[in-house]
């Protein structure tokens, strides 16, 4: 029997407030730091990956190892597009699993396995490969991404039904992935400094850290942290099911703001080196240091968002953090100078203090939304739901290499060496910088502002769910 057919008359607005006080004001369980960290754990490989499929892979296959500018853009685009319609695939089998360790936990592992296959392949290719080498191990990376981001993304919605303390699990799910960054980028620096000439290429010091951690973080949080049982049945989902759930506004407005949200970053992170090296003139060891100190303010900053987040709402908290990110990103370019570091860093550090929050409040808020659906449905599906917003994540990031790369190419501007760029070509380049990011941001501040997701609504659906139980 579905839940939402065991409710008897819907409640009146007296009862739905009394139950959302009563709720709200029960103690809330607070889940252990280390079994918080143990959690999130697996974003460390996750960003770390991340990080250079967006920035430094495409560069460097269309740079170093020789491949068409156009071509490059285009296979990262399609494999993008291809990957897309896997994530609810995906997310729907994880759902219907059943074993002793859990639903989500297996695929995990799966996941880890697939990438440590994949990453050998692409971030240790060799120069004479061809577009098709390019295209089919980047289809295994991404498919093994999306295994194992899937199902760690969903176990978290799993660990706390609460509305504030899913906050602070997906802040430290966040913070995993601001580590991972981080780390990825320090790395190469380091190894420069002490290893000289003989270090490796970054591309390849990157790969060796993800090699490195997908065992040790997977197997962490395995053995660290458990996994919230199903709160209903899975039943096999139909055309009707599907068109239901994207007829949800709520769900229709969050997928909406993630794409937004996520297709700011995904334009800075392509133009990045263009920007800083080539237009700006700062050195390459620079950029990753104005790199580092962005995701460094994220990371200092995600407890502020955390508290704002339990004092004003998780969709307010978040409408801010992508207005104040427009702002500051205009701010910032207007005073980078190579020659003032120190001013660079302030900048820099001040336009990242934003960057993590609307990721974590998202995810946080999709599970808000999952406790709904399984009161409309009475099935659970928060694997679905996060594999979809997954994708709308994925298609954020797809679309500025798959479309800024080729027009880029077009107007005459060479990846591999400036003086062969044609005049005028760099304006391009700064006027996609400047422009794109705010004209992105700001509309998804007013989408997040307007999603109708708050603790009282939340309390009053825990309250149905609880009658629905009972009966």
């Amino acid at each position: 029997m579905r839940f939402v057919e065991a409710r008897s008359d819907p409640p009146s607005i007296a009862s739905e407030a009394a139950a959302a006080l009563s709720i709200s004001s029960c103690p809330v369980t607070r889940l252990p730091t280390r079994t918080l960290a143990a959690y999130a754990g697996p974003g460390l490989p996750v960003a770390a990956l991340g990080l250079p499929l967006v920035i430094y892979l495409p560069p460097y296959y269309a740079g170093p190892l020789g491949l068409d500018l156009a071509a490059v853009g285009f296979v990262f685009f399609l494999v993008r597009m291809l990957d897309m319609p896997l994530d609810p695939l995906l997310g729907h089998f994880m759902d219907g699993t059943r074993s002793r360790w859990g639903r989500f936990r297996p695929w995990l592992v799966a996941g880890g396995l697939t990438l440590l296959v994949a990453t050998v392949a692409v971030f240790f290719a060799a120069p004479g490969i061809t577009v098709w080498y390019l295209f089919g191990w980047l289809m295994l990376l991404f498919t093994g991404h999306s295994m194992l981001n899937v199902s760690h993304i969903a176990w978290g919605a799993t660990l706390s039904g609460n509305y504030h303390e899913r906050s602070r699990v997906y802040g430290w799910w966040m913070g995993g992935q601001m580590v991972g960054l981080i780390t990825v980028l320090v790395l190469p620096a380091v190894l420069g400094q002490v290893m000289g000439g003989d270090a490796p290429r970054p591309v390849h010091m990157m790969g060796a850290f993800i090699l490195a951690v997908i065992p040790l973080t997977v197997i962490g949080a395995i053995m660290g942290a458990r996994e919230g049982a199903a709160q209903a049945r899975h039943p096999r989902i139909t055309w009707a099911d599907i068109r239901r759930l994207f007829s949800n506004r709520t769900l229709a407005m969050l997928l909406l703001a993630d794409v937004l949200v996520n297709l700011a970053p995904g334009v800075t992170g392509a133009l990045f080196e263009f920007v800083f090296v080539r237009l700006l003139g700062f050195t390459h060891a620079g950029a990753a240091m104005l790199l580092l100190v962005y995701f460094g303010s994220g990371l200092l900053a995600l407890p502020l968002w955390m508290r704002l987040a339990v004092r004003f709402g998780k969709q307010r908290a978040a409408a801010t953090a992508c207005a104040t990110g427009a702002v500051l990103h205009i701010a910032a370019f207007l005073v980078f100078d190579p020659e003032q570091a120190w001013l660079s860093y302030l900048a820099i550090g001040l336009a990242g203090t934003p960057y993590a929050a609307p990721g974590f409040l998202l995810r946080a808020m999709l599970a808000d939304v999952g406790d709904e659906e399984r009161l409309a449905s009475g099935a659970d599906r928060i694997g679905l739901l996060n594999a979809v917003l997954t994708t709308a994540m994925k298609l954020g990031y797809a679309l500025p290499v798959g479309i800024l790369f080729p027009i880029l190419a077009l107007v005459g501007f060479s990846a591999e060496a400036a003086e062969e760029s044609a005049p005028g070509s760099l304006l391009w380049v700064e006027g996609f910088w400047i422009v794109l990011p705010p004209v992105i941001l700001l509309p998804a501040a007013l989408v997040l502002v307007r999603l109708p997701l708050s603790a009282a609504r939340h309390a009053e659906v825990q309250a149905a769910l609880a009658r629905a139980r009972k009966n």
